[in-house]
């Protein structure tokens, strides 16, 4: 795969304490790298980006809808760029507005159309295959701690980034 990167994990495992940092950012860079280029080239035949797939994903799961502010909130992106990937899904007819109230312009659900579920269906199924791609061979109990320390190093980057004393 990585001749540089084969060889950098396997020196970096025999010393972990020393390369850990290095071995973290690298393999954090080509898992962000990989997975940005598979969700371009897996949306280009719907005419979608790759920042449209967590957003669609996150409507299909909340069948009630989802606000703008919601939806930014759970993918962790700025409210500029969560109005951008919603103007795209509303002109190619993936989202609908609905409105509480007559008149309501802000915090309106936002909802999949049919051909938002539709294409989000096969996305699902996309999501599933590469999963298992990468991940088919690992048990699942190491899969449930890699999640959770994952988790953990990213809420304690997240609030080591909101310390003011970095």
């Amino acid at each position: 795969m990585h001749r540089y990167y084969d060889d950098f994990v396997k020196e970096a495992l025999d010393d972990m304490q020393e390369d850990r940092f290095e071995l973290f950012d690298v393999s954090i860079s080509l898992i962000c790298k990989s997975i940005q280029k598979i969700k371009s080239e897996k949306m280009m035949p719907y005419g979608l980006k790759s920042s449209h797939v967590l957003f669609l994903v996150q409507l299909n799961k909340n069948k009630e809808g989802m606000t703008a502010s919601e939806l930014s909130e759970a993918g962790h992106v700025d409210k500029a760029q969560i109005s951008r990937v919603i103007s795209e899904l509303l002109q190619k007819g993936y989202v609908i507005k609905k409105c509480l109230r007559q008149g309501q312009k802000y915090n309106v659900k936002l909802m999949l159309t049919e051909a938002g579920k539709k294409v989000t269906d096969e996305i699902n199924e996309i999501i599933a295959k590469v999963l298992e791609y990468v991940s088919g061979s690992i048990p699942n109990s190491d899969l449930d701690i890699f999640y959770r320390t994952l988790f953990k190093i990213s809420d304690n980057l997240f609030a080591l980034t909101s310390d003011a004393d970095i």
